[in-house]
């Protein structure tokens, strides 16, 4: 059973009004499952298109094999990645390699290079925006997508869509782990969607959601919205007492 948790810190909340504490990483990817497969019905609907930003992860990676077993209108889905590892195509540490067998795909093309990419990315996803859903992990230092704490000043690179005042697109080119260079969505287009779903699982990022928790200025607290839905797990969980 899921617990629900309006978490708190000085009378602010920290992590998203929605957050559920499932049983394990399995529960939290099925659950994602439900949820996107609700999402993409709603869209489909109301729209005749739904627009998805995929996470890399374990986690998210299970979601999109539990998501590649349902039926689903993937004729009607159009795939995005929020971020992309600067290597060859057929890489297998590509993002795009971890994907769902939908008709509309859009990888970010960072075998160009982290700073053509960013721009070539940017003009695609501009007339896209608001995404319906955009899913969202989190790393053991609180980074999300790849957006890392205490980066170098991202390339300047033209602006977003419909005279938006940030870029869309950060090309990265000193990741605190390999490849140094990637291509990601900005905070701006993360957050320019109908629903923002995160999921976190792993005792090993208890310490990064605890710090979320608690207020730190990280990429995952800058990233995520306050009404985003967040999913994690027991071993995940840590509250602040």
């Amino acid at each position: 059973m899921a617990a629900y948790l309006a978490l708190q810190w000085g009378g602010r909340l920290m992590l998203p009004s929605h957050t559920q504490v499932l049983e394990s990483a399995e529960a939290v990817a099925l659950e994602a499952c439900r949820l996107i497969a609700n999402a993409a019905q709603d869209a489909i609907r109301e729209r005749s298109v739904f627009r998805l930003v995929l996470a890399g992860g374990t986690t998210p990676a299970r979601a999109y094999h539990l998501l590649a077993q349902t039926p689903q209108d993937l004729d009607r889905w159009e795939i995005f990645w929020g971020d992309e590892r600067c290597l060859p195509v057929d890489d297998p540490q590509r993002n795009s390699r971890m994907s769902l067998p939908a008709k509309h795909c859009y990888p970010i093309p960072a075998e160009l290079g982290a700073e053509q990419a960013a721009v070539a990315y940017a003009q695609t996803i501009a007339d896209k925006l608001p995404f319906d859903l955009v899913l969202l992990g989190m790393g053991e230092d609180g980074h999300t997508a790849s957006l890392f704490p205490n980066p170098s000043p991202p390339a300047p690179l033209p602006q977003g869509a419909r005279g938006a005042r940030e870029p869309l697109t950060v090309a990265v080119f000193n990741a605190p782990k390999p490849p140094p260079e990637r291509v990601s969505l900005s905070v701006e287009a993360l957050q320019a969607c109908r629903q923002q779903l995160v999921l976190v699982t792993g005792a090993g990022k208890a310490q990064a959601l605890a710090a979320w928790q608690a207020g730190a200025d990280l990429p995952i607290a800058r990233a995520v919205r306050a009404d985003a839905c967040l999913l994690t797990e027991r071993a995940t969980l840590t509250l602040s007492t």
